[in-house]
């Protein structure tokens, strides 16, 4: 059985697309993989993103930023979806993977998008609550793969 491979795709690769490529990965589903990478990546990880993962649970010591040009190169796993953030894909070119894997969108507001939360925190907290959601959600109706290889 071959492994799926799915990338979160975000402009800097340090709220979203990591703490969605971290839950998506909590289970440690050998079917399925998540990875995630950024147009524009921060040089280190948001310490309140760190922090909302050690909440959850999950050990971020292997989440960094990352560019999307690391799944361009030879030796990078085969990309089988590329799964963008609203509004985000009209903002930005994406590049020409291997094997042209599908490409769909999310629709979760950034933390720094979010104006109601009283701190940044508490905006990381409700933008990871968001993504749980949205990715139960899209597991659950076929958008993105679930537990068995595609």
């Amino acid at each position: 059985m071959l492994q799926t491979n799915i990338l979160f795709l975000d402009k800097t690769n340090n709220d979203r697309s990591i703490l969605a490529e971290a839950y998506f990965n909590r289970g440690l589903n050998n079917a399925v993989r998540a990875f995630s990478a950024g147009f524009d990546p921060s040089e280190r990880l948001d310490r309140h993103v760190f922090d909302v993962l050690r909440e959850n649970g999950i050990v971020p010591d292997d989440y960094i930023p990352k560019p999307v040009d690391i799944f361009l190169q030879a030796y990078s796993p085969r990309i089988d979806l590329v799964v963008l953030f609203e509004p985000m894909s009209q903002r930005y070119k994406l590049p020409i993977f291997p094997d042209n894997p599908p490409v769909t969108g999310l629709s979760v507001l950034g933390s720094l998008d979010r104006e109601e939360a009283s701190s940044r925190k508490q905006a990381v907290r409700a933008c990871y609550a968001d993504l749980r959601l949205v990715i139960d959600r899209a597991v659950a109706t076929g958008l993105l793969p679930g537990s068995l290889a595609a």
